[in-house]
């Protein structure tokens, strides 16, 4: 069942688009189709009630359209190698729901301010994409931000948890080059690698940033997104990840891929 529905072939394949005719307007209505409006977690849990006792997290993607160079940036954290988790790793703004936050996009948002004092009065809300799942069986919620100009870079850092924040190209991380991996995982998983300048980039941060690169740009990476050599198909990429994971909440060796994944981590 699974493997039949990745490998459907894509229904439509864009093109490189023109970074000339992008703006803020433009990128909020290319993301907006793809948000996540009905809270597919609650939705699953009902067909799936062990989701309800999974952790819930939720991370802020704050993306910057930068006038001046006609490119779309994204803000990206370096945890301190000090963490019990993600040690060392490149993230997003980010971290496990309380419950006093209202909600998710709340989440996102407290972390943002607490690790490096980003404010909600320095963007504005789009929505949440799809959610996605660690290896640590934590359910994560991506929520996009869109940042006002002008450019946030008044960085408060949480020492102990962040030691460096900073703004990446989204536009490299559709394209093939010789600073990306593919590495499976287990039977029916991948993990994407990048290495950017001195970073590893990978795991959830990588997965996010080729997804949201795909949704702005409306263009299919050079690569396959999913095992078994299946692409991105921007017409159903909402239910492509959603159908994603519903699979890795199913999987039975949890533990396996867990194991997997720790030791991909220490790869450079």
């Amino acid at each position: 069942m699974w493997k039949q529905f990745f490998r459907q072939k894509p229904i439509l394949i864009i093109s490189r688009c023109s970074i000339s005719s992008l703006s803020n307007d433009l990128i909020r209505k290319r993301i907006i189709p793809y948000v996540d409006k009905t809270n597919y977690v609650n939705e699953l849990s009902q067909t799936l009630p062990k989701l309800e006792s999974y952790r819930r997290a939720a991370i802020l993607l704050p993306i910057y359209y930068n006038e001046k160079t006609n490119r779309v940036e994204i803000l990206v954290l370096q945890r301190s190698n000090k963490v019990r988790s993600h040690t060392g790793m490149i993230v997003f703004p980010g971290g496990i729901c309380d419950l006093t936050d209202r909600d998710v996009i709340h989440t996102a948002q407290r972390e943002a301010e607490e690790e490096i004092g980003l404010k909600s009065e320095h963007y504005s809300i789009l929505g949440c994409l799809p959610p996605t799942i660690d290896s640590r069986a934590v359910i994560v919620t991506p929520v996009i931000a869109l940042l006002h100009s002008p450019k946030f870079t008044d960085y408060c850092l949480a020492v102990d948890e962040i030691i460096n924040a900073f703004y990446v190209d989204l536009e490299q991380f559709l394209y093939k080059k010789n600073n990306h991996k593919i590495l499976d995982v287990g039977d029916h998983f991948v993990t994407h690698h990048f290495y950017i300048d001195k970073y590893h980039i990978w795991g959830i941060t990588a997965y996010e940033l080729i997804t949201l690169a795909a949704i702005v740009f409306q263009q299919l990476p050079e690569f396959p997104f999913f095992r078994h050599g299946v692409h991105f198909d921007l017409k159903r990429l909402s239910e492509q990840l959603k159908k994603h994971f519903q699979l890795y909440v199913s999987y039975e060796k949890k533990a396996e891929l867990e194991l997997q994944l720790n030791k991909i981590g220490g790869l450079k």
